[in-house]
């Protein structure tokens, strides 16, 4: 008897299985899509959150309202909150920080050394992309959350981050990987008191940017976290965690995010993934073009500090015939290209605006590992690294690597 029912629970796996195949096949022959209501093409430059407004606009498109928000940023301020320059003028620091997954850590721990140091100055302004989205949303609040910085980027592993689909369930998901464990790691530290904290610094004129890709549109969408944390709306957590979200997830690994928005009191959705897809770090031209306070005539001084969660420098190494090695060295290659462009991109912008450049990012000499593997051992040797380079008092770098070479209009 109970071999039968052994028997009989092997047909019903077997069956199962067979239907799962049967499933996957019929996906890939129809071209399956899971159903969405996407913005239509020609109103997607127009859409805006349902509920929240005034959040957000495409980065390299002029924005009245992010505009008018930097010069109220100046009047936020309290005497005394930045350093001042001998003709009694503001100067401002800014920080980038950009995408690396799990080589995050070597950003984390430089920013807990820079702070050990003694030399961080305070930020007037900070953007985060991808895994420096997290780095960035820390560093905004202040040097009060260096011990939580070290917590996540030195304890957590894969499994914290996510669990990976089998090959048959793929075929008709978004993504190769479940993104559960993430979301309850975001829900887990951009709580409640995050957002007061983000609300107060915000309203003390600093100003937190975030960059996700609307895949949709093939656009960088720059995020005011401040102006989401101090909306008052119901649904103000969720949408940080959401952009937090949307910023980390590496497409096709990691599923995207959803956004509900509207145009002309029609309801739609835009498809949102990480930011580092369309550039590694970001820093626009109206974050430099800070006016004067009102009280003095003299316009501020600025610095932009880049913390890159990589090498950029090219490193040889022997690529096995592989696919997958290929592959992944194939990528690699465009990562650094892709990165290289818009580091130079900044340094164009800092020289435009006579904004001082600093650029700091893992030696050539380290070795690092998959970005997508959330190894403790590993991330705490880049966290360290990190930490010891910024308490060494590093000199940082004041052009791109290779930058001679560049040819650049207005400076």
């Amino acid at each position: 008897m109970l071999s039968e029912k052994l028997q009989a629970q092997k047909l019903e796996t077997s069956k199962e299985d067979r239907l799962a195949v049967v499933k996957a096949a019929l996906s890939i022959v129809s071209g399956h899509s899971l159903p969405r209501n996407p913005v239509p093409v020609s109103r997607m430059s127009e859409a805006d959150l349902v509920g929240i407004k005034g959040t957000r606009a495409w980065d390299g498109q002029y924005c009245q309202m992010f505009k008018d928000d930097i010069v109220k940023s100046i009047h936020q301020e309290h005497e005394g909150d930045f350093v001042l320059k001998q003709d009694g003028s503001t100067f401002y620091n800014i920080l980038a920080v950009s995408g690396g997954g799990a080589n995050g850590a070597f950003g984390a721990g430089f920013l807990c050394g820079w702070t050990q140091a003694g030399t961080r100055p305070k930020f007037k302004i900070v953007t985060g992309i991808s895994t420096g989205a997290i780095i960035a949303t820390l560093a905004f609040v202040g040097a009060e959350c260096d011990e939580v910085l070290k917590e996540i980027y030195t304890t957590i592993a894969t499994s914290s981050i996510f669990n990976t689909r089998n090959l048959i369930s793929c075929l008709w998901n978004e993504s190769f990987a479940d993104t559960g464990p993430l979301k309850r790691l975001i829900e887990k530290y951009a709580d409640e008191t995050a957002l007061k904290a983000i609300a107060r610094e915000h309203l003390n004129g600093k100003r937190l940017y975030l960059g996700t890709t609307n895949l949709d549109a093939q656009h960088l969408v720059v995020w005011n976290m401040g102006v989401i944390a101090n909306s008052g709306h119901s649904d103000a957590l969720k949408l940080l965690r959401e952009v937090l979200l949307a910023s980390l997830s590496v497409p096709c690994i990691f599923p995207p995010v959803y956004f509900d928005v509207e145009v002309d009191g029609k309801f739609y959705d835009e498809m949102h993934v990480d930011g580092g897809m369309i550039t590694d770090a970001f820093i626009c031209d109206f974050m430099l073009q800070l006016p004067a306070d009102g009280k003095k005539e003299q316009k501020p001084g600025s610095a932009v500090y880049i913390i890159r969660n990589d090498k950029l420098i090219s490193s040889c190494e022997q690529v096995p015939r592989n696919l997958p090695k290929i592959t992944r060295r194939v990528l690699s290659t465009l990562s650094k290209a892709h990165s290289e462009d818009h580091l130079h991109y900044i340094y164009a912008i800092a020289r435009r605006n006579h904004t001082d450049f600093n650029y700091i990012g893992i030696p050539k000499d380290c070795t690092l590992p998959d970005k997508l593997t959330f190894d403790q051992k590993e991330m705490n040797r880049l966290f360290n690294l990190g930490e010891e380079l910024a308490k060494s008092g590093c000199k940082w770098h004041k052009k791109p690597p290779a930058s001679n070479n560049l040819v650049l209009k207005n400076g």
